[in-house]
């Protein structure tokens, strides 16, 4: 392999390593353009050095390592927010994927790197609005209701009874009711809300029923 070839393949990966990142930082990610360059140059470099470096041995190991090790990278960039929201997993499950862009391009699969940093550029520029658009109308939003009432009989059924007017499944998780029926009784729920709901409307209607006075939610 001549200079000049490992030379063209470093370039290719620092090409398409820079298209990926160019879209990551458009979106303001916690990698961006020029960390996406070293991943696809590095891992890139990492294998022309695989099949050049080493005469005899097995090219293949440097490669396993390139994709494990690129793991241990993107761990850095998941982030756990309140023990319920994690974010990064793209992010990181992209990094992966240009590494191997990087090794393809390094590999000397020059149109192979090309299609697949086309189909990561689709999958991360096109694919949101298909979940923003179609998806997002099939999913449920987890939330806990919390609801403080007036203490009466019947109070839990005509709440889960108004949420399922609206399609929301609901399960009683807690109950607490002032002794001789005087102050404030708390209900907490969880429940089930489809996206297309308007959860400020049902707060709304929450608000409407006989005694209730306050009512909060959270994810």
């Amino acid at each position: 392999m001549s200079e000049a070839d490992i030379v063209l393949r470093l370039l290719m990966a620092t090409a398409c390593g820079g298209l990926i990142g160019i879209e990551r930082e458009r979106g303001d990610r916690p990698a961006g353009f020029r960390t996406y360059i070293m991943i696809s140059l590095g891992a890139a470099l990492f294998t022309v050095l695989s099949l050049i470096a080493f005469p005899g041995a097995d090219p293949a190991r440097v490669a396993a390592q390139v994709v494990v090790g690129i793991g241990f990278l993107g761990v850095g960039v998941i982030v756990v927010y309140a023990g319920t929201h994690v974010v990064g997993i793209t992010t990181a499950a992209t990094m992966w994927a240009t590494a191997a862009v990087g090794m393809a391009a390094g590999s000397g699969y020059y149109m192979t790197s090309l299609y697949t940093t086309g189909i990561i550029l689709a999958v991360l520029v096109a694919l949101p609005w298909v979940e923003k658009k179609i998806i997002a109308r099939f999913r449920s939003r987890q939330l806990y209701f919390t609801i403080h009432s007036r203490p009466r009989p019947g109070l839990v059924e005509e709440v889960e009874a108004t949420l399922s007017q609206y399609g929301i499944n609901s399960m009683l998780l807690r109950f607490y009711e002032c002794k001789g029926g005087e102050g404030e009784c708390s209900i907490l729920l969880r429940v089930s809300v489809p996206a297309r709901i308007n959860i400020i409307e049902v707060m709304d209607t929450l608000y409407q029923i006989y005694g209730v006075s306050v009512v909060s939610f959270e994810e």
